[in-house]
């Protein structure tokens, strides 16, 4: 069996194992190499091909491998990338940075172009259809942080139109659209990173003219917001009660502990029962 044979069946194999096409090439520097697009990552396709060279009599060292990526794929690892990821502050910098990660996920990802959910196939394909179906890294990551073009989020904006009551995502994306600024609005169009449930209540609420949708959203977080202060004010109780202890323990009087709670020596005792019954019922705070 000749070599060319060889390695042409040594490909289909590969297509076999890896579940992509594979095409042995003889290209013009007279060496032979095997081609595939997106697919398996190069180093897992080694694993693939070492035993099947070994079984065919054939030197790895003799073939190269080759993985073509296609536009699909460099668009949906950058949409993982930005939503995944805070980079630096350095605007040109970032954009040198953030297309060599794209380069780099991409390498290191076995089939980059499968999405890893119906939002990113949907952010990926709208970010590719704006580049005009061509693209490269450095383009992305200049339209993704471009200053003023909305990033990342500008490719939800129809999305967050349809209001969804009850839907804790879009209300906390949608309230962020409508009002984040600073950090929060950069951290928003690059990241699609909401900001805090209690700042976009806040803005909600402070809105003089806020319309339906931002009512059905800012009631939609209210559970969310409540929740956070709850477990905020469990801390502080937590707190609160281990520094009564902590007082008494040292045998300051109750009168100076309600002294400085604005109370009075029985209210500052009434307190840290309260405390107790609410956090830790064990403790005792009388001695």
């Amino acid at each position: 069996m000749s070599r060319s044979t060889q390695i042409h069946r040594l490909a289909r194999d590969l297509s076999r194992v890896s579940g992509v096409p594979v095409e042995a090439v003889y290209d013009d520097r007279n060496q032979w190499s095997l081609n595939w697009n997106n697919g398996p990552a190069t180093g897992r396709m080694k694993t693939y091909l070492v035993p099947l060279a070994q079984r065919a009599g054939l030197e790895t060292d003799l073939l190269r491998l080759r993985r073509t990526v296609q536009d699909d794929a460099l668009a949906v690892q950058a949409v993982r990338h930005l939503r995944t990821t805070r980079p630096g502050e350095d605007r040109y910098a970032y954009e040198a940075a953030v297309a060599w990660q794209i380069d780099q996920a991409v390498d290191a990802t076995d089939h980059p172009d499968r999405p890893l959910d119906e939002r990113e196939a949907a952010l990926a394909a709208r970010l590719l259809t704006a580049e005009g179906g061509y693209t490269h890294s450095r383009s992305l990551a200049e339209r993704l942080l471009r200053r003023g073009g909305g990033g990342l989020a500008a490719f939800l904006e129809d999305d967050l139109e349809e209001a969804r009551p009850g839907d804790r995502t879009w209300a906390a994306e949608y309230l962020t659209a409508r009002y984040a600024t600073g950090e929060h609005r950069a951290a928003w169009e690059r990241h699609l990173q909401p900001m805090p449930a209690q700042e976009a209540l806040a803005a909600a609420a402070a809105d003089p003219d806020p319309g339906l949708a931002v009512h059905q959203a800012a009631l939609t977080l209210a559970p969310v917001v409540r929740a956070e202060l709850e477990a905020a004010l469990a801390d502080l109780d937590g707190v609160e009660l281990a520094l009564i202890s902590g007082l008494r323990e040292q045998e300051v009087a109750w009168a100076r502990i309600g002294q400085a709670l604005g109370t009075t020596r029985q209210g500052a005792a009434q307190r840290a029962e309260r405390l107790a019954a609410r956090t830790t019922p064990t403790v005792s705070t009388q001695r």
